[in-house]
């Protein structure tokens, strides 16, 4: 038997894996949602999978190590106004250089977001929206 303190190797964050309905012929939308909000590469390497059609988006390259965050919660949160507006749904973080750039441009895109000010201190300003599939994003500022 192996080490028990040696832990997997984990080399770092591969992916995070988002369902966007059952309707394959919802992926172009969806891509082009991704696209215009975040001006992301889609890989154009994605193999054909017969049994999970979808798109593969390239996130940019980052100074911010990634990490898990794993919160106690039942239903609906403490933290949330609303089971929609629970900052402890499954959802991806990404860091943003500007905040209130990034703000201006979902609305000029047309994306409902919600803000949570200073939940986990001063100064951390957290933007919350959703892609057309019901997937939770989380923006932040660092620094």
């Amino acid at each position: 038997r192996g080490d028990k303190n040696m832990g997997l190797g984990g080399e770092g964050l591969m992916h995070v894996g988002y369902r966007i309905g059952a309707q394959a012929d919802r992926v172009p939308a969806i891509v082009a949602f991704y696209k215009l909000v975040f001006n992301l590469d889609i890989d154009p390497n994605r193999p054909t999978i017969p049994t999970i059609p979808g798109a593969w988006v390239h996130l940019p390259d980052s100074s911010v190590k990634p990490q898990f965050h794993l919160m106690v919660a039942d239903g609906v949160s403490p933290a949330a106004r609303s089971a929609r507006q629970d900052p402890t749904r499954t959802h991806i973080a990404l860091v943003v250089k500007d905040l209130v750039r990034a703000k201006t441009h979902l609305e000029t895109v047309g994306v409902d977001y919600w803000v949570y000010e200073g939940l986990v201190g001063m100064h951390s300003d957290q933007v919350f929206f959703e892609d057309p599939a019901g997937n939770l994003f989380e923006l932040q500022q660092i620094g």
